[in-house]
């Protein structure tokens, strides 16, 4: 596991320099509230745009590009720790955009980014959500006689 630890660190800190490099000031690096956590929290040189950064590292694309395994759950996860963010450090005024980058390769034999910009956003989550409770009413609720999903 910590091997594993390592090597997503290390896709972050290569993350977090691309970055840098493209002009973007990076805030936060795992930035923490609770449960929720945000990879990279960057700003635009024109202090107007905040972005919400899942860094994700694999070996190679093997089994599909390393953003696919970004579920509904985390996407829900990271949009509240945005808000959470912008909270705690009074960032109301900015516009937050949800990115993604994709480090594939490994420190010995060379790595690729692939920065995926507006990867997805809130309106699509509620929509979602609000789809799936209408044919789906009761589900994740306490039933009477135990609970059940």
């Amino acid at each position: 596991m910590a091997r594993n630890n390592d090597f997503g660190k290390w896709g972050e800190e290569c993350a977090a320099r691309y970055m840098e490099e493209k002009g973007w000031y990076v805030r936060h690096r795992n930035w923490q509230k609770h449960h929720h956590e945000i990879d990279l929290v960057c700003i635009d040189q024109d202090s107007t745009l905040l972005l919400s950064i899942e860094v994700k590292t694999r070996a190679s694309e093997i089994w599909g590009a390393p953003d696919e395994s970004i579920d509904l759950e985390k996407k829900n996860n990271r949009i509240r720790a945005a808000r959470s963010y912008i909270f705690d450090f009074h960032l109301q005024h900015l516009e937050v955009r949800y990115d993604t980058i994709n480090v594939i390769g490994t420190p010995e034999m060379g790595y690729e980014i692939v920065h995926k910009e507006g990867a997805y956003n809130v309106e699509e989550q509620y929509e979602y959500y609000r789809e799936r409770k209408k044919h789906h009413p009761q589900k994740g609720k306490w039933k009477t006689g135990g609970w059940k999903r």
